[in-house]
């Protein structure tokens, strides 16, 4: 092992423990065509159903400047990890950063928490920046994020995610993904009737 990975991962240990963080419950990517990406990962893994949602412009917070941005994300499960597929409409955010600069790929490690003000309070004192912070909210779901500046600790961005119905805070499962396909269902079925 260099020399240079084995202080990182010195590092790396006592934050873990520091943050407690939980296990992985996302896997992130940046793509150029959501539904491209989607197609493949089913045909190739099976993985399916997905959530496709396209966000009204919402408003973030990237390195401290506020911007907007519209974003299309593809949710499915490969087991208990949730994959997500990023894909930017419009706006510049890390996303198109991380596309920029290395194409299409990983993009983070997401960490599903109960508190995400306390974590990122944990975080700053680490010395650990957010990079972008936001808020996505649809059908009664709110999403909390905030994506960490940890790529020279671990090589990759982690991001805290909090999910809330209502005021409650709520885990991510295959079981919460299918609920959110089938109340878009019966949304559209009762539209169109």
């Amino acid at each position: 092992m260099k020399p240079e990975n084995a202080a990182l991962l010195q590092t790396a240990t006592p934050l873990r423990r520091r943050l407690k963080l939980p296990r992985v419950g996302q896997i992130g990517f940046v793509v150029h065509d959501v539904d491209r990406v989607m197609r493949h990962y089913q045909e190739m893994f099976g993985i399916h159903p997905w959530l496709v949602t396209a966000s009204e412009r919402s408003t973030c917070i990237v390195r401290g400047q506020e911007t907007q941005a519209l974003l299309k994300i593809a949710l499915a499960y490969s087991g208990r990890v949730q994959l997500e597929l990023i894909e930017v409409l419009q706006g510049e955010t890390i996303h198109t950063e991380a596309l920029k600069e290395r194409g299409e790929g990983l993009h983070h490690l997401g960490f599903i928490v109960n508190n995400l003000d306390e974590r990122l309070q944990a975080c700053r004192a680490a010395g650990i920046e957010v990079l972008q912070q936001g808020v996505i909210e649809e059908m009664g779901f709110r999403v909390d994020y905030a994506y960490l500046d940890t790529i020279a600790i671990g090589g990759v961005i982690l991001e805290l995610i909090q999910n809330r119905v209502g005021p409650i805070s709520v885990g991510m499962s295959p079981l919460l993904l299918r609920l959110a396909l089938l109340l878009r269902k019966l949304r559209a079925y009762s539209k169109n009737s």
